[in-house]
């Protein structure tokens, strides 16, 4: 039986084209050096993402249509995408949106495209894993299209069982798994009848091919066991394997006291259905970038040509600004293939033209279609004097539209001051990036004033770098150029007013940006604790106060709390932070736990296993993580495989470690947080993920010196300048491994954390 597939084509151009045979006059730039790949990325999913009837239907099937959209959504986010030659990685993409619509222009060479999304865990019901390798080359001149698509890598299983088991068997499950992990497939996780199966998904390791299964259940006749045991031999990612309980009707081997029987069914996975999501229509500038404004004096613009590229027909391109309520046209907008043709001749007579190209004749592109805008000189000098945006608007026959803006800034102003959007990423807590942008050849000695808003005084600073001059600031720069100044020393959640200035010109208003605030972990100091549970403590005064939280609620189901108030050992105020390690259980039944606290909350125990939830809100970024500790290591008597620096019988180790992280959210049970923390599927916070702003971390090889608490310092490297912080995480253990429950005796203490800026 063949599993229904989707592919998720989340791409900007879904042919094949090439420009060298129009007829038509427009120029794309290519050259005898250099060639452009169209990447199509797709993920071929096993599973159908039925979005169409995601209203309909059941309160449990409605969720899960949401959930398998959601998860296309995020893989294709999370799909990091390579482009190499002989000398290495030359393109990098993080996420199908940063592929350019336009597509890729390299140097003719030979060329490996490789993309991998999802997460690599040994065993899971949820988290896959995807991969791509396409090599392909590039001639000068040449443009191509290149499919990228990601295969899912895991080995697939499911269960299903004849529709008279349930009236055989009760408490039946089926255990599969390697050495690295495993799932147990409830009633639950099968098929039976028509009750879809529940797929599971496998990372084979290298030192473990073969996948084991268990079948055991009760029989409800006389309450003897079942069992069955077998063996999936080299199991090959990207097929998916049937395992099948049948009562067999005595035409089989016995097992376990009944007549029943187990096939496996191997299937390479393959694609049925094709669900392509195509982007909107692009629009860029020939010769020069829309995304930097034109700038210059009032009626100086030169012609400029704008390039509409869609996925399918063209149906409308609507051009809009203010301004042209001068062209008289009876508007300030026109729709460029429905307009009558008076209007067209008074737009021609002002240096207005367009071309369509259709390439309806080319068999592996029939619904390709650009378009060429030409915008004359003269059309040009309807612009006077201030700030124009002209908006370009494209619908396509898909219904996708795409909108274009061509800035334009004309004065008379020797500089301007570029405004900083509060989202922007180059304002910190106490320093900040300031832009201004040339706007006649003459500017020199560019630089800034600046000062708290409400103050008299100014302060000046000159400029440090003029982007798109080979001679820095303070020297002369082109027009169009923007110079920019690092201002530091400032005062974190203050508004500051600041203009750009040159010699003899000083603009007559300012911008205005507010620092971010330097804002500290709650409860750092750990002296708010909630004692009125009998089994566990909390981190804070109340539930609903929460912040941080710790591994007390798995660990109080044996009776003992892995992290407590202490008073022997503390920096300031009443209370530390006792973080100790220990076993937790009775005899041999139980588990080794660590001593541990999180920003976060403690979600749910499955078995002998958490889920956490990890991360809080958190808008500021800070330089480091200072507090104090004393920490004793003890003796290395747990170990996993997870965990490879710790060693059975050597000194265990602590950590504490910080990240600062986008918005990016996992969810669990409606809940959603920046890290969902599973220990008993392997999934784990990554610090090389794409989410990670900043990390810093601190191991604790040995024990602390003296009987009192040491300061410690934690600096963060942050990994990302160009994003705003979102959430924070921190983390602490007494017990390094403690994720993948190794380690020994450890006892760690913590008091009075404070975020440095």
């Amino acid at each position: 039986m063949k599993m229904n597939k989707s592919i998720f084509a989340l791409a900007a151009i879904t042919a094949l084209f090439s420009f060298s045979g129009c007829s038509d006059d427009i120029n794309y730039d290519s050259t005898e050096s250099e060639g452009r790949v169209l990447l199509v990325p797709s993920i071929l999913n096993d599973v159908k993402a039925d979005v169409t009837e995601a209203g309909t239907g059941s309160k449990k099937a409605r969720k899960a249509h949401q959930r398998v959209a959601q998860t296309n959504d995020e893989l294709a986010a999370a799909t990091t995408i390579w482009i190499s030659n002989s000398k290495g990685a030359v393109r990098k993409y993080n996420g199908f949106s940063q592929v350019p619509a336009e597509g890729i222009w390299l140097a003719a060479d030979n060329y490996v495209a490789e993309a991998w999304t999802g997460d690599s865990v040994p065993a899971s019901f949820e988290h896959k894993h995807f991969k791509a390798r396409v090599p392909f080359t590039i001639a000068g001149g040449s443009t191509i299209q290149l499919n990228l698509e990601c295969k899912i890598a895991n080995v697939v299983v499911d269960v299903k069982y004849d529709d008279n088991i349930p009236t055989m068997l009760s408490d039946y499950t089926v255990t599969v798994g390697h050495k690295a992990g495993s799932l147990t497939y409830t009633a639950d996780e099968a098929g039976s009848g028509d009750k879809e199966a529940t797929p599971g998904y496998f990372m084979m390791p290298t030192f473990d091919k073969n996948l084991k299964y268990t079948f055991t259940g009760k029989q409800l006749v006389d309450g003897t066991t079942v069992t069955k045991e077998g063996v999936i031999e080299n199991a090959k990612p990207g097929y998916k394997y049937t395992i099948r309980v049948k009562q067999n009707g005595g035409n089989e081997e016995e097992f376990g006291g009944a007549l029943f029987k187990i096939e496996i069914d191997e299937t390479e996975i393959e694609v049925a259905d094709v669900i392509t999501i195509n982007s909107a229509p692009a629009i860029s500038g020939i010769g020069f970038d829309m995304s930097e404004p034109l700038v210059g004096e009032p009626g100086t613009l030169t012609e400029k040509k704008l390039w509409i590229q869609a996925t399918s027909a063209i149906k409308s391109v609507e051009l809009a600004c203010p301004a042209f309520d001068d062209l008289g046209i009876g508007g300030t907008a026109f729709e460029i293939l429905g307009m009558n043709q008076n209007i067209l001749s008074q737009l021609q007579a002002k240096g207005f033209k367009y071309q369509l190209v259709q390439h309806t004749g080319e068999e592996e592109n029939p619904g390709f279609e650009e378009m060429k805008i030409t915008l004359g000189e003269e059309f040009m000098k309807v612009f006077g004097e201030g700030s124009h945006t002209m908006t370009v608007t494209v619908t396509d026959a898909n219904g996708k539209v795409g909108v274009g803006k061509l800035n334009m800034i004309l004065t008379d102003a020797v500089v301007t001051t570029v405004a900083i959007s509060p989202s922007a990423a180059t304002t910190w807590s106490d320093h900040v990036t300031l832009t201004g942008r040339v706007m006649k050849a003459d500017a020199t000695n560019l630089g800034f004033k600046y000062r708290p808003q409400g103050s008299s005084e100014w302060q000046s600073v000159n400029a440090s770098s003029a982007a798109g001059s080979r001679r820095r600031a303070p020297h002369r720069a082109n027009v169009g150029d923007t110079y920019t100044a690092v201002v530091d020393g400032l005062t974190p959640g203050t508004t500051y007013e600041y203009m750009a200035v040159c010699d003899g010109f000083e603009p007559a208003n300012a911008e205005t940006f507010t620092t971010e605030p330097a804002d500290q972990l709650k409860n750092a100091s750990f002296e708010d604790w909630d004692t009125t549970s009998n089994k566990y403590y909390l981190i804070c005064k109340s539930a609903s106060d929460m912040f941080w939280d710790c591994g007390n609620q798995g660990s109080s189901s044996m009776n003992k709390n892995v992290t407590l108030p202490a008073t022997d050992k503390v920096h300031d105020g009443t209370y530390s932070l006792k973080m100790e390690s220990q076993f937790v259980g009775i005899g041999s039944i139980g588990k080794f736990a660590a001593g541990n606290a999180f920003v976060g909350k403690y979600l749910l125990t499955e078995g002998t296993n958490g889920v956490l939830g990890w991360g809080r809100p958190f808008t500021s970024r800070p330089k480091a993580l200072k507090g104090w500790i004393h920490y004793t290591p003890g003796t290395v008597a747990y170990t996993a495989t997870g965990a490879p620096d710790i060693v059975k019988g050597e000194p265990d180790k602590g950590i504490i470690y910080i990240a600062i992280v986008d918005g990016t959210m996992s969810s669990f049970n409606d809940e959603k947080w920046p890290c969902i923390v599973k220990t008993k599927e392997g999934v784990y916070f990554d610090k090389n993920g794409s989410n990670v702003i900043a990390y810093g971390e601190k191991v604790f090889e040995g024990a602390t010196a003296g009987e009192n608490l040491v300061e410690f310092e934690i600096p963060l490297d942050y990994k990302r300048t160009d994003t705003k912080a979102v959430n924070i995480i921190v983390t602490m253990s007494a017990s390094k491994g403690g994720d993948y429950f190794a380690g020994g005796p450890s006892v760690m203490y913590v008091d009075d954390l404070k975020l440095v800026y």
